[in-house]
């Protein structure tokens, strides 16, 4: 959702130079400057500061570098791109996953170096896609400029949850003391069980009052999300897609089956409408459709 965090940027890094400095020349300077920082994140040392410092990532180890390697080659061999363009690193997670998670960066987890030779290559195909299609960049940019605004959403979410708790602490207190005893203990916890439900709705509404705050219009970037989470989806079909193409389609149908068996679905379900509506990823139900009526129609 990168639009509105990088809106929110731009309103935190113009207030705090407001702020500080008199005058609209400054913060423009400001501005200016926070929008050019991106170009940095063009340079191959910011990309590999923050696949280690933002992502954990790791370099891999002989026989894992070895591996990838043999892997790697296969895959871009059958694209046409040079091997050495993309660097290789590794996530220490037991899941059967990979990402493109910067400019240049390819990382698998752990858990994925133990798949069949194809398997591994159908997953390194999945991630070129995302690179060839440009996505990489995209989300490399969309967390760079989102930054200040992911400070200030951690400051107001800290300071809430501290009033909260503060106020919940009160409450229960007066209830407990003016009612006595476990009676009083169980009254306050009704009468507060309802308002820690009702936080996240709080917190929106907070947030939605701050962007009013600094201009009406800023309220319809809370409508953004849904499109951007749609275009998300959309981009990891897109690499799918590419993965077809490279001749890897049964074998990335394998995985995808084999996270559908292992109820990645079903915990889907259980996450409830709100975080399937912004989920980055399809189904596996949806992404298995999409790649089995594209290699039933070649």
């Amino acid at each position: 959702m990168g639009l509105p965090g990088f809106a929110l940027s731009l309103i935190v890094v113009g207030m705090a130079f407001s702020a500080i400095f008199q005058g609209s020349v400054a913060v423009w300077v400001a501005l200016a400057v926070f929008v050019g920082s991106g170009a940095v994140v063009f340079f191959r040392p910011t990309e590999f500061a923050i696949a280690r410092v933002f992502f954990r990532f790791r370099r891999p180890t002989i026989p894992e570098q070895e591996r990838l390697d043999h892997a790697w080659s296969l895959v871009t061999q059958s694209a046409g791109v040079r091997a050495d363009t993309y660097r290789l690193w590794v996530e220490d997670s037991n899941d059967l996953n990979a990402s493109a998670a910067a400019g240049h960066i390819v990382a698998v987890t752990r858990g994925a170096l133990i798949l069949p030779p194809h398997q591994l290559e159908a997953l390194l195909a999945h991630e070129l896609g995302h690179h060839l299609g440009g996505h990489s960049w995209a989300t490399l940019l969309t967390y760079w400029y989102a930054l200040p605004g992911r400070l200030l959403v951690r400051v107001l979410h800290w300071s809430t949850q501290l009033v909260f708790a503060l106020a919940a602490g009160l409450t229960l207190g007066a209830a407990g003391g003016a009612m006595g005893g476990r009676a009083g203990s169980e009254a306050a916890g009704c009468l507060i069980g309802p308002i820690v439900r009702l936080f996240p709705l709080l917190w929106l509404a907070l947030i939605t009052l701050f962007f009013y705050s600094i201009h009406p219009l800023l309220v319809l970037l809370w409508t953004v999300p849904f499109v951007l989470a749609w275009f998300g989806r959309h981009q990891e079909k897109d690499a799918d897609r590419v993965a077809a193409q490279l001749g890897y389609g049964p074998a990335l149908l394998e995985i995808l089956y084999g996270w559908l068996d292992a109820g990645h679905d079903d915990a889907r379900r259980r996450n409830g409408l709100r975080a399937n509506i912004f989920a980055s990823h399809p189904s596996c139900a949806s992404r298995i459709h999409a790649l089995e009526k594209r290699l039933n129609s070649q």
